[in-house]
């Protein structure tokens, strides 16, 4: 795929920047209302096989922030690197998510936190042409910096909604809107 081809979805081309920049920043707080009253039993339950956790959803969310954080570092820092991409379900059968204790994985939390609130300083402070800093995505091509922010602002929100869906599966259910009502793909 060369540098000029993008197969990223155009479904947030409306929202205003400042509007999906609060989305993201929202996601540390929002996480944490999501997962908040649940014991380790319910976040380890799998009550759909095959599916993930909400424990797992999670930690994935953490550990996709890493890759997130460092694409976001690149396409404004270095413009027009390659990202790097990672298989999911690989990750979270490797670092054997379910397995996580109690420590583990309200320290993963905090990570998420820590790199959602920093990244969210860099997307502050970008100028209008900034938005349009680039980085190729192996398998979505070329990616605004304007795409690296949807794309992570969808992200959290798509897995906030799968948490709600799991809490009613474990009898313990949220009132929890989402934030985006269209998710990417």
């Amino acid at each position: 795929m060369s540098a000029g081809d993008s197969k990223f979805p155009s479904v947030y081309s409306d929202i205003e920047t400042r509007k999906l920049i609060e989305i993201f920043s929202l996601a540390p707080e929002r996480l944490n209302k999501v997962i908040k009253g649940l014991s380790l039993k319910e976040l380890k339950a799998c009550p759909q096989p095959g599916k993930w956790s909400i424990q797992e959803i999670a930690i994935h969310l953490a550990d996709s922030e890493t890759m997130g954080a460092a694409r976001v570092r690149q396409a404004f820092a270095e413009p027009g690197s390659t990202f790097a991409i990672y298989d999911q379900d690989i990750w979270a059968g490797v670092f054997s998510y379910q397995e996580f204790d109690s420590k583990a994985f309200y320290s993963t939390i905090m990570m998420f936190d820590s790199l959602r609130l920093n990244t969210s300083k860099i997307f502050n402070r970008a100028k209008e042409e900034d938005w349009k800093r680039v980085g190729i995505h192996p398998e979505w091509g070329t990616m605004t910096l304007r795409n690296l922010l949807e794309l992570y602002a969808d992200h959290g929100e798509r897995h906030f909604g799968q948490i709600v869906q799991l809490r009613k599966f474990v009898g313990n259910p949220i009132d929890f809107p989402l934030l985006l009502s269209q998710r990417l793909f």
